[in-house]
């Protein structure tokens, strides 16, 4: 008898909890507040947050916490093919034995966070769509760079702040602990990637895709503005780039921006920031320039 779809999707789902339980899954008990608050976005300065009802306020909390969740399990997801392509490309059993267990931490993230996506069958987010698209066209070294070095050196702060501000118990554990193994993973990368054996392309290719990360952060929080104009509304592109002033987006991403560029200044890496000071994307957007960006999409 032919198994059928299902019922191999469910005998493989069973298999992976076994080994899940194995590395420690989290007990998952969703609250009923929005895991963060309005002060962990910087909504509380925006005077339309302020004015609107408590049910707009509500909705747009959990907007916003859904695109945060729901990107950080997409990239945990892509963890997992960038891992399977670095084990087939490794060049010695350590280094294949390093990446085959990073993707395993990999598939662990996804499915702790997993409890808290609500919609798990969503088209990604531009941000995701990027670095899946790093992922399928990359060589081995740059991907290690903006994957490893940058990416999951990101992560670090990223997660252990998520972590930090995180109102439910359960999520903030899992939170830090997925902070915890982006250490070790940034640390597997750095041992894995040698400035000295790029490409000419290879160079090319890690100066565009750190080029367009960059583009990104400088464009400032433009999902939690996209969130309070489905929730609310926010006006003409000139109250945009107030809702923009509010949330403090230059500092912000000034600060992002200063991050990252001290993770690319790796050994032999100079020729990337010297290109991409030249080309000014270590600078954040202003307001406005973040508010063209948003009415473009809009």
């Amino acid at each position: 008898m032919t198994q059928s779809v299902d019922d191999r999707e469910d005998a493989l789902r069973r298999a992976g909890e076994r080994f899940l339980r194995r590395r420690g899954l989290p007990e998952a008990s969703r609250g009923d507040a929005s895991p963060w608050s309005a002060g962990f976005f910087g909504l509380e300065r925006v005077a339309r947050f302020r004015d609107a009802g408590a049910d707009a306020q509500r909705a747009l909390l959990d907007g916003c916490a859904a695109n945060l969740l729901v990107e950080s399990w997409f990239i945990e997801r892509c963890g997992v093919t960038f891992c399977a392509k670095m084990t087939l490309l490794a060049e010695s059993l350590e280094e294949q034995r390093v990446f085959a267990l990073i993707g395993a931490d990999e598939a662990t993230h996804s499915a702790w966070l997993e409890p808290w996506i609500a919609d798990r069958h969503g088209e990604p987010d531009p941000f995701n769509r990027f670095i899946a698209g790093l992922v399928e066209a990359g060589g081995a070294q740059p991907l290690a760079f903006l994957l490893q070095v940058v990416l999951e050196g990101f992560g670090i702060v990223h997660y252990s702040g998520l972590a930090a501000a995180c109102v439910d118990a359960s999520l903030a554990a899992a939170l830090k602990r997925i902070a915890q193994d982006e250490a070790m993973h940034h640390a597997a990368g750095l041992a894995a990637f040698r400035a000295g054996r790029l490409s000419a392309p290879e160079r090319r290719f890690l100066s565009e895709g750190a080029h367009a990360f960059l583009g990104m952060i400088r464009n400032g929080p433009q999902a939690v503005v996209a969130a309070l104009d489905r929730a609310i509304g926010v006006g003409d592109q000139s109250d945009v780039a107030g809702v923009f002033e509010d949330l403090g987006t230059e500092a912000a991403s000034a600060a992002k921006l200063g991050q990252l560029r001290r993770l690319m200044a790796q050994p032999g890496m100079d020729w990337l920031i010297g290109e991409l000071e030249q080309k000014g994307v270590f600078a954040p957007c202003t307001a406005m320039e973040c508010a063209r960006v948003y009415a473009g999409a809009r």
